[in-house]
C-alpha cells in the first residue's frame, strides 16, 4: 500500500494571513487613527523643510503655525468628539460668531467683567449646542440637516446683532495676555490652552465610562441603546461639548482682535471636519482620536504657512486640504480593510473593536 504523505510544515515567516502589515506591533499601529495623520505629518513637515529650509525651519515659521493651530484645534476637537459619536455639527462656525458677539454684547452693554462676559458666553454656546442635540434626538433628523438649519439659523441672529458692522471692546491686558498673549519664545498662550484641552478630552475619551460610550454609540446607536447607554443623554452632550469649544474659539478670538463681525467663525466648521477626517476620525462614526486630531490640525497649519514661505498662490491652499481629506480617507480605509482582511483569514483571530475604538 502506498505510503501517506504529509504537507511539509509552512515555515511561520510565509504562513497564510502573515505578514508586514499583520505583524503584532505594526497591526497594532496601522489600526490606530493617528496612524495615517503621524504619516502625513512626517511628510509635510519633511517636504517644506527640504524646499525652505531657511524660512521653514524658524521660531517665526512654528509661532505662525501655532497660531492657526491652536484656535481651529480646540473647535476641532469638539467636533472629532462628536464625529465619533456619529454626529455631525455645521453650525459650529456660526456658534463661534455668536458667542463671540455675546462676549462683547455683555462686557460693552452690560458692563461685566471680560472674565464674566468669556464665562457666560462660552455657557451660551452650550446651550445652543444643548439645543442642536435635543432637536436630533427628539425628532429624529439627521444632525446634518439640523445643525444646517442651526447654522442659519444663529449667522442670522449674529449678523442682526452686529447689524453687518464689527463691534470693538476693550479688554484689559491682563485678561487678552492670559487667554492669547505671549507664553514663551513669542508662542500664544492659545497654544497652551489647545494642549490643556487635548490632554483633558483624551483622557476623557479613553478613561472614562463616557468615552466608551460614545465609541460605542457611534459603533452602532441601536446596540448601544440595547446595552443600557443612555444614547439621547450622551448625544446633547457631545454637541453640548462641541459648541462648549466652539465657544471658547470665539473667546480666544475676542481677546486676540478685541472685536467681532457678521463673518467671524464661517467656513471653520468645514475645516474643522477636515482636520478631524485627516486625524483619522471616520466619518462613519465609532472612530478616532483627539491626537489625530491634534496632529491634523499640526498638518493644516504647517501647509498654510509653509506654501506662504514657498510662494505658491495661497488660493492653492483649498485645493491641497482637499486632496490630502481625500487621501486621508482613501489611505485609512486601505490600511484597515487590508488588515482585517488578513487577520480574519483562517486560522486568525476575528478582529474587533475595544473600548478606546481601535481594532484588536
Amino acid at each position: 500500500m502506498p505510503q501517506e504523505t504529509q504537507d511539509p510544515p509552512i515555515s511561520p515567516s510565509v504562513q497564510p494571513g502573515h505578514g508586514f502589515l499583520t505583524a503584532p506591533g505594526i497591526r497594532k499601529f496601522l489600526l490606530r487613527p493617528e496612524a495615517t495623520a503621524l504619516g502625513g505629518l512626517l511628510t509635510v513637515f519633511i517636504y517644506f523643510s527640504i524646499r525652505s529650509p531657511e524660512l521653514f525651519l524658524t521660531t517665526d515659521s512654528f509661532i505662525s503655525v501655532s497660531k492657526i493651530v491652536a484656535e481651529l484645534g480646540i473647535v476641532s476637537i469638539g467636533v472629532t468628539l462628536l464625529m465619533i459619536g456619529g454626529q455631525f455639527d455645521l453650525s459650529i462656525g456660526s456658534v463661534i460668531g455668536v458667542s463671540s458677539f455675546a462676549a462683547v454684547y455683555l462686557a460693552n452693554d452690560l458692563g461685566l467683567h471680560p472674565v464674566a462676559a468669556f464665562a457666560a458666553a462660552m455657557a451660551f454656546a452650550a446651550l445652543l449646542g444643548a439645543v442642536n442635540g435635543l432637536i436630533v434626538v427628539t425628532t429624529g433628523l439627521h444632525s446634518f440637516i439640523v445643525t444646517l438649519g442651526t447654522m442659519m439659523i444663529y449667522r442670522g441672529l449674529l449678523t442682526a446683532g452686529t447689524s453687518g458692522f464689527p463691534s470693538s471692546v476693550e479688554i484689559g491686558d491682563g485678561v487678552s495676555n492670559m487667554l492669547t498673549g505671549p507664553l514663551l519664545w513669542g508662542f500664544p498662550m492659545s497654544l497652551l490652552w489647545f494642549l490643556l484641552a487635548v490632554a483633558g478630552a483624551t483622557w476623557f475619551l479613553v478613561r472614562t465610562r463616557t468615552g466608551n460610550w460614545i465609541f460605542a454609540i457611534g459603533q452602532n446607536r441601536d446596540a448601544a441603546h440595547n446595552l443600557g447607554i443612555p444614547v439621547a443623554r450622551t448625544t446633547v452632550l457631545l454637541f453640548m461639548l462641541a459648541s462648549m469649544m466652539g465657544g471658547l474659539t470665539g473667546v480666544l478670538q475676542v481677546a486676540r482682535f478685541q472685536s467681532v463681525d457678521a463673518l467671524r467663525g464661517e467656513g471653520l466648521e468645514l475645516s474643522a471636519i477636515a482636520i478631524s477626517v485627516i486625524g483619522g476620525t471616520l466619518l462613519t462614526g465609532g472612530y478616532g482620536s483627539v491626537i489625530g486630531t491634534m496632529m491634523g490640525a499640526l498638518i493644516f497649519g504647517m501647509v498654510q504657512v509653509g506654501l506662504v514661505l514657498i510662494g505658491v498662490p495661497g488660493f492653492w491652499f483649498k485645493t491641497i486640504v482637499g486632496v490630502m481629506l481625500v487621501g486621508a480617507v482613501l489611505v485609512n480605509n486601505l490600511i484597515v480593510n487590508r488588515v482585517t482582511r488578513q487577520m480574519t483569514r483562517p486560522g486568525n483571530d476575528t478582529l474587533v473593536p475595544g473600548d478606546d475604538g481601535v481594532m484588536k
